[in-house]
């Protein structure tokens, strides 16, 4: 029996059948997330990954669209912090110094930002029997304050911190990186972004076992 249970350590019970049955839900729109923060590119990831999720229940209907007659939708509500400065922070640097020197030219020693983190928070709505008017309420600024209300079958809300490092090399050469590559600090941002929006599917997967 001890060799059986260690056997199943680090593995999730296997999805038996739909969660919301009881609800009476055998299909679910899962329209493209809004993204309210200050960072493009954010909705993809965290749609997909919320979709994956849904798709994984047996005997529930998947749809994307927000237009379709579904027993209920799953709104997605990416927020930051307004000003970008507050929202992505520098947590370390590099002095323009050593083998980067060279490559500043004429001007005067500064810092590279060389790792950054990001907040970033995502809200997942699932409304039975959604009306137009209640997928403008719980998509609205004070839709996270409905809790109880009778076609709410969950209203959670998830807080996540990404780091991801910034590239900064020399110029020296011609296959130098150079100090700024926004090519792969955009890529090493995408990355973790990809980390936070499985991560996101699986909190709520452990709400949706939990609860349903």
């Amino acid at each position: 029996m001890l060799f059986a249970a260690a056997g199943c350590a680090g593995y999730r019970f296997e999805k038996q059948g739909n969660p919301f049955q009881n609800d009476n839900i055998r299909s679910v729109a899962i329209p493209m997330f809004v993204n309210n923060t200050v960072y493009s590119g954010v909705s993809a990831p965290f749609t997909r990954e919320i979709t994956r999720l849904f798709s994984s229940f047996p005997r529930l209907k998947i749809s994307t669209s927000s237009n379709t007659k579904s027993d209920a939708i799953v709104l997605g509500i990416i927020n930051s912090p307004k000003r970008y400065a507050t929202a992505m922070q520098t947590t370390a640097t590099k002095f323009t110094a050593g083998e980067l020197e060279e490559s500043t030219g004429n001007r005067s020693q500064f810092y590279v930002p060389t790792a950054s983190s990001y907040r970033v928070d995502i809200r997942v709505i699932m409304i039975k029997n959604p009306t137009t008017e209640d997928i403008r309420l719980l998509s609205s600024k004070v839709g996270g304050l409905v809790k109880n209300h009778p076609k709410v079958v969950f209203n959670q809300a998830f807080f996540y911190t990404g780091n991801f490092n910034r590239e900064s090399k020399d110029t020296i050469t011609s296959d130098s990186g150079g100090i700024v590559n926004y090519s792969k600090t955009k890529r090493y941002f995408e990355q973790t972004l990809d980390g936070l929006a499985v991560q996101a599917a699986r909190d709520l997967e452990d709400l949706v076992i939990n609860v349903f």
